[in-house]
């Protein structure tokens, strides 16, 4: 590898180039305009030199060589907005966290790209001048003309700052570049140029810009008006750069002095346009031993030159004071990255709301934040918060009409319309009164939440004490988080509809499929029970085996009634509700379940009754069903040696953590010593339909029994340690009306039960 190669391959590893803040804090603020047209954003970028590379960089790329002159406007439109606030976004995150430093004393980025500028203004006032028709090309090439120079800065900035300081002009300064690092940095700008493939003479331009005059004389015009724009550009001999201007351009001294005039003026009006701080003049590259006196002509005239020593800026900090504004700026882009982020893969509505609240409060410095969500036919918005918000107390208590209602927050959803709450529009209506109290500011904003263009919430917003408003900036901010939290919530409720349409479909088939087969099963069962009545009427009364008759003909009695009401899903319960003891009831089931399902696998089943349980008011037949499915589900999810203990107990108040009062109620526990439950299954414990077992497993078996438990007024919970085993707990009223019909306990621990999921 040569030293060029070798030199090459460190520039292509050396990253981005540096760029003004100013300029890019104004780019990113017109990307986020969608009002802006592209013709504003090249205007922008064609202000600095790093960022008209990029663009010029990327979107040559993929244009394939010798492909034609492509433009700064050209560029952008071709490349589209969203890669331009990439391109800007990218560049200032990388200025802002990367942190390069950039030699304060010699390498000066506020003058390089003062040159810059002045170098393009002049090269398109030369063009104009003399005719030339490539206005864009030639105001690149200007721009472009010592992009090497920052190249070099960047990825050697030792030795570039070593020269700097030691060589007293252009020429040593080449010469230097050349010995220390292998290339010129005209040689550095030609070669990026040169990986464009673009059928145009930019490349010499750049090439040969401080070449011999001699030489470019005999050059295109494009490399002959870029060298004398940067003769203009670095205020040698006013004697010199007339006879460059007569003999490259055929431009008198006059022509130079109003091509000098015009182009500083437009710069400094750009300068100002971008908020970049000047003094009385702008300066040049710090600590070059250059020509700085205008030399007077024969006839005693002179061609104005540019001072030199002044700063760009007014004060030293203001390079520091746009460096931190920039930075806030891609902080805050950055945040707002990961904030659209994690709301993409958030689970549920829980999470959205949670990760809006964390936002407002890292953005912004909000905290009090409060969702209005409507139910499920639109007539109501209730109050909503996360579990960690200081307001989710207060919302589970907050409900408003939306029908007819004059509050704010009504309106403010229903029209979609941004509004706030203030001290002077509350006072018609007591709950918007009421949420500005309990918020304790002088204002609230209302941040209405859309998904395609229908209104899916609403959300309220404690704006700090001095304001009264969100500002321009942090109004769009807002807006473009809570449309992303807007689709994010109507999908979640889309999944949720669409959920409950499919579990109601496959309810109402298993209830048609059933019912078509009830009266079929009865034919069966009839025979079944005249056999069995045949061989009782057999044997004498005292026949040990008529105690086993008799309870199977109660259970044939017992299927025979669950047929006849074969809905398995109806909302009412079809249970006949009499003093039942449970302990018979259960001693009847593990009996019949004992050999078949048990001891024939090697495994035991016990069962420890609680002496002082009464009878209740209860379905026996239900509680046989439900004993069935939970035994049954135990036996195939264990193993040889396991085993499986029922347990009877009265409750009384505290009794294992429930709240009832004393003597009301009654427990009993299915507990095995089986392998366990993992995670993932438990989540779908009682979720009809879901199944991971075969051999024609429906997945019903739970749903069944928590249905049929809410239906008896009780409560079911469960318990699974991986390894250990499962507890399954059922609560049964002492009374039919002691804990309320439909009660169940269903929150966070609830496990599937053995073998996954019953049958």
């Amino acid at each position: 590898m040569t030293i060029k190669e070798n030199v090459y391959r460190q520039i292509r590893q050396s990253g981005s180039l540096p760029t003004l803040p100013e300029i890019l804090f104004k780019l990113l603020e017109a990307c986020d305009h969608a009002a802006v047209r592209p013709a504003a954003m090249a205007a922008i970028i064609s202000m600095d030199p790093a960022l008209s590379y990029r663009v010029l960089q990327l979107v040559n790329s993929s244009s394939g060589p010798c492909s034609p002159f492509i433009g700064i406007e050209q560029a952008v439109n071709i490349l589209g907005s969203d890669s331009i606030r990439s391109i800007a976004l990218n560049s200032s995150v990388e200025q802002v966290f990367v942190q390069k430093k950039w030699a304060p004393g010699l390498f000066d980025l506020q003058s390089f790209w003062w040159n810059s500028q002045l170098c393009a203004t002049l090269a398109r006032q030369i063009a104009v001048k003399t005719g030339f028709d490539g206005l864009d090309e030639v105001y690149l090439a200007g721009l472009l003309h010592d992009i090497g120079r920052l190249v070099l800065v960047s990825t050697f900035p030792k030795e570039h700052e070593w020269f700097l300081f030691e060589t007293e002009d252009i020429h040593n300064e080449l010469w230097a570049e050349t010995r220390l690092i292998g290339i010129t940095h005209c040689d550095a700008g030609a070669w990026l140029v040169d990986t464009w493939q673009m059928n145009s003479l930019m490349a010499d331009a750049l090439r040969f810009h401080h070449g011999p005059l001699e030489q470019v004389r005999e050059a295109f015009p494009l490399i002959r008006i870029v060298y004398l724009a940067n003769l203009l550009r670095e205020k040698k001999s006013c004697q010199r750069n007339c006879e460059a201007g007569k003999l490259l351009m055929d431009l008198d001294r006059a022509d130079l002095q109003e091509i000098v005039e015009g182009a500083e003026e437009e710069v400094l009006r750009n300068a100002r346009d971008l908020h970049i701080k000047i003094g009385s003049a702008p300066s040049v590259v710090k600590g070059r031993g250059e020509e700085t006196a205008c030399e007077e002509d024969q006839e005693g005239e002179a061609v104005k030159d540019i001072p030199e020593n002044l700063s760009l800026y007014e004060d030293t900090d203001s390079g520091t004071e746009a460096g931190a504004v920039l930075a806030e700026r891609v902080k805050s882009s950055t945040v707002l990255s990961g904030i659209l982020e994690d709301l993409v893969h958030a689970d549920d509505s829980e999470a959205v709301i949670a990760i809006f609240e964390r936002s407002m409060n890292i953005l912004f410095n909000l905290t009090r934040v409060l969702f209005f969500l409507p139910d499920k036919d639109g007539h109501l918005l209730k109050g909503r918060a996360s579990a960690s918000s200081s307001l989710r107390h207060l919302s589970k208590g907050l409900v408003l009409p939306v029908p007819g209602s004059t509050s704010l927050i009504v309106r403010a959803y229903s029209e979609s319309r941004l509004l706030y709450l203030t001290e002077e529009n509350t006072r018609d209506n007591f709950a918007d009164g009421q949420i500005l109290a309990v918020f304790r500011c002088m204002a609230v904003c209302l941040v209405p939440l859309t998904a395609e263009k229908r209104p899916v919430g609403i959300i309220l917003l404690g704006l700090p004490e001095a304001a009264a408003r969100l500002t321009e900036g942090e109004n769009r901010l807002v807006r473009m988080i809570a449309r992303q939290v807007g689709l994010c919530l109507s999908q979640e409720d889309r999944r949720l509809r669409r959920a409950e349409e499919i579990e109601a479909d496959r309810k109402a088939e298993v209830s048609m499929t059933a019912r078509k087969f009830a009266h079929e099963i009865n034919n069966p069962l009839g025979i079944i029970v005249n056999c069995l009545t045949t061989m009782g009427l057999k044997l004498s009364g005292e026949n040990e085996s008529q105690e086993e008759l008799r309870i199977i003909g109660e259970e044939i009695s017992r299927i025979s009634s669950m047929v006849n009401h074969m809905d398995l899903f109806s909302n009412s319960a079809v249970n006949r509700f009499e003093l039942t003891d449970i302990n018979a009831v259960i001693e009847d089931i593990i009996h019949i379940v004992r050999t078949p399902l048990f001891t024939e696998a090697g495994m035991e089943v016990s069962f420890q009754p609680a002496l002082d349980l009464p009878q209740i008011m209860t379905s026996g037949d239900a509680l046989k069903q439900i004993m069935l499915n939970l035994l049954k589900n135990a036996a195939e999810a264990m193993s040889r040696g396991d085993m499986v203990e029922v347990r009877t107990a009265l409750l009384v108040k505290n009794n294992h953590g429930r709240d009832v009062p004393d003597g009301n109620g009654l427990e009993i526990t299915v507990e095995d010593t089986g392998p366990g439950l993992p995670d993932p299954v438990m989540k779908n414990l009682y979720k009809p339909f879901v199944t991971t077992k075969k051999n024609g497993h429906s997945g019903l078996g739970l749903s069944i029994v928590r249905k049929t438990v809410r239906d008896l007024g009780g409560s079911i919970s469960c318990a699974s340690i991986p390894d250990e085993g499962t507890r399954f707990s059922l609560c049964l009223p002492l009374e039919k009306n002691d804990f309320g019909l439909n009660e169940s306990s269903q929150g966070v621990g609830i496990l599937p039960c053995l073998g996954e999921e019953l049958s």
